[in-house]
């Protein structure tokens, strides 16, 4: 019988279809294979690295330590500062891959009580920081670039305004003097939506 022959003949049709299945399977097999060894150890070093501590961290742990707050606050532009007194302390958390910031003081006669939370993103490269304190519910998220040596470092993002009734646009700046001494820098809009100094503290290590 011919190979034309045979390929007609409906027993020769399911034989022909089995083995083309038959030399096919490999390929069907590479192609449902898992990650292999060498894809998941690749993965888990991305992992590693991600997670790791860098210069930026060494660098935020320094500020570890109790420090005495100088504040002077502004409620509108043009308005005398209003000046108050704190503490705050500092502590790197999570194998130090974060700084936890942990700040008491007075606001109008009313004891004012704060926690921060920063960091650097090596994923992301940015820098970011978090805020909450016991004059409010919400929380202020702000990131930006900085290089692991800055002496100046500015941040952007938003802060729930209970004026405005939303989140609005807040910058922070903080300036490093030395070791022992530095100051920080807040800006919002005002009430012509212009941004404005709103805040600055002078930190003094203890």
């Amino acid at each position: 019988m011919t190979l034309a022959k045979m390929s007609a003949a409906p027993g020769c049709l399911a034989l022909t279809a089995a083995l083309a299945a038959w030399a096919d399977e490999p390929a069907q097999k590479a192609k449902a294979k898992p990650a292999s060894a060498v894809d998941e150890k690749a993965i888990m070093e991305k992992y590693m690295k991600a997670a790791a501590p860098g210069a930026e961290h060494e660098k935020m742990g320094k500020m570890a330590g109790k420090w005495k707050l100088a504040v002077s606050m502004w409620m509108a532009p043009g308005a005398p500062a209003q000046k108050s007194e704190g503490t705050a302390e500092f502590k790197p958390i999570l194998g130090g891959r974060y700084l936890q910031q942990e700040v008491r003081g007075d606001m109008n006669g009313q004891t004012f009580e704060g926690l921060g939370v920063e960091g650097f993103d090596n994923v992301t490269k940015e820098r970011f920081a978090t805020w909450v304190d016991n004059m409010g519910t919400g929380a202020m998220v702000v990131r930006g670039k900085c290089a692991a040596d800055a002496k100046k470092c500015t941040l952007k993002g938003k802060v729930p305004d209970a004026i405005a009734g939303k989140e609005v646009p807040v910058t922070e700046t903080v300036t490093m003097k030395d070791d022992d001494s530095f100051t920080f820098e807040m800006q919002g809009p005002g009430p012509d939506g212009k941004m404005f100094k709103t805040l600055e503290i002078l930190y003094t290590r203890q």
